[in-house]
């Protein structure tokens, strides 16, 4: 239950940041540079609660299912996010330069977060299994 309202919380200063300078950028490049600015971020937003949700499903579960989820799905997000890419630039012929500095700027702290979300997990994990018989 702790670690829903954990991911939600992130999701809730992601779209608060997300709302706060959609603003500025779109003052400043118009409609077509909001709206790769925004796509940035949904990609981001997507990859990082796809991966808090299914390594949230991974912990409980043994080793060897932990490590083919999180390492399937840190490749099954790099090509989302390649594919993403792809269609900002020659499908949709949007500015790159909104796509990617959202993309970055929200990726790099959803990472940040996501890394503190998988040592808080461990932590808490820690202490139910560790083997305490060996006094």
């Amino acid at each position: 239950m702790e670690s829903s309202v954990h991911i939600w919380r992130i999701v809730g200063w992601t779209v608060v940041a997300f709302l706060s300078l959609l603003i500025p950028v779109f003052w400043i490049g118009h409609m077509t540079l909001a709206k790769s600015y925004a796509l940035g971020y949904l990609v981001s937003l997507i990859n990082i609660v796809s991966s808090l949700l299914s390594i949230r499903w991974a912990f409980r579960r043994s080793i060897k299912t932990f490590y083919l989820v999180v390492f399937g799905g840190m490749m099954l997000r790099f090509f989302f996010i390649a594919a993403m890419v792809y269609l900002v630039i020659a499908v949709l012929h949007w500015p790159l330069s909104g796509f990617l500095i959202s993309f970055i700027v929200f990726y790099v702290f959803l990472q940040y977060q996501e890394t503190r979300y998988i040592n808080t997990e461990l932590k808490g994990n820690k202490s139910t299994r560790y083997d305490q018989s060996n006094r």
